[in-house]
């Protein structure tokens, strides 16, 4: 079982005090000083916005402690710290599993009333099938990635770090008991956001691609076309998982790349 109580989260808060905040919140096994936070960080700051990378409990300098896929409540809490409330709107910006997370902010009853958009980037909305596939033998190298940040919160929470061999015995050994879930089977199905798309409250913009080697397209595209017109579905031909090239074009006006884009999105909301 993890800790109880006051949970601390550590982030880098930067730019303007006012204006529009972008939250980014990093992918499974990942922390706020991942390549792609610190990236788009810096297109969020060019662009004169501010910007806040959160590391999830257990992640990087945040207290030992595990998070799981529906954890939107951690979010909720950051958002609403006061030293944050100078900010008009918020936009949260999610990478893999942490777009996931953000999706059910967008799903809670109680959110922010200054919570403008959301943006998912190569995030699952099928958790048991995606874990399937990744724990499948050809998703060997991508899943020895995960756990093996996976194994150093373990190891911060826990002082030892074991050798988990799929994400679903990372589940089972530290999500299920520390969440008081049923089984692996019952977190996956509870806190899958796939199927709720349609009741979320705030506009989403939904990142894929084909080629994407940790979310393949078929675990997505059957919840995509159900999803409804909240949610804008942009398919990028080129790219991996969380990574794309320079001149990434979604189909919006302004510049071309990944953020510029996404940003543009968010600033026409």
């Amino acid at each position: 079982m993890g800790p109880r109580g006051a949970v601390r989260i550590a982030g880098q808060l930067g730019g303007p005090s006012r204006g529009n905040l972008f939250l980014l919140v990093h992918g499974l096994g990942g922390d706020a000083q991942r390549p792609y936070m610190s990236a788009a960080a810096v297109a969020i700051l060019d662009h004169g916005h501010a910007c806040l990378r959160m590391s999830m409990r257990g992640a990087g300098r945040s207290g030992p402690d595990f998070y799981h896929a529906g954890l939107a409540s951690d979010l909720h809490q950051v958002l609403a710290d006061p030293s944050l409330a100078s900010y008009s709107r918020i936009f949260v910006i999610g990478f893999s599993l942490g777009g996931h997370v953000a999706i059910h902010l967008a799903l809670r009853a109680q959110r922010d009333p200054r919570l403008a958009g959301i943006v998912a980037i190569c995030s699952p909305l099928d958790l048991a099938r995606n874990v399937e596939l990744l724990d499948a033998p050809a998703g060997w190298i991508y899943r020895r990635h995960v756990l093996a940040g996976l194994s150093k919160i373990h190891e911060d929470v826990h002082g030892h770090a074991p050798r988990f061999g799929t994400i679903r015995e990372w589940d089972a050994a530290t999500i299920v008991p520390r969440f008081g879930f049923e089984s692996v089977e019952h977190y996956w199905a509870s806190q899958a956001a796939g199927p709720r798309l349609r009741e979320a409250a705030v506009p989403i913009l939904f990142v894929a691609t084909p080629a994407d080697p940790m979310v393949p397209a078929e675990t997505l595209r059957p919840h995509l076309r159900r999803a409804g017109a909240g949610v804008d579905v942009r398919w990028v031909r080129r790219g991996g998982h969380v990574g794309f090239p320079a001149n990434t074009d979604l189909g919006l006006p302004g510049e071309l790349g990944l953020l510029a884009q996404v940003l543009t999105w968010c600033e026409a909301l």
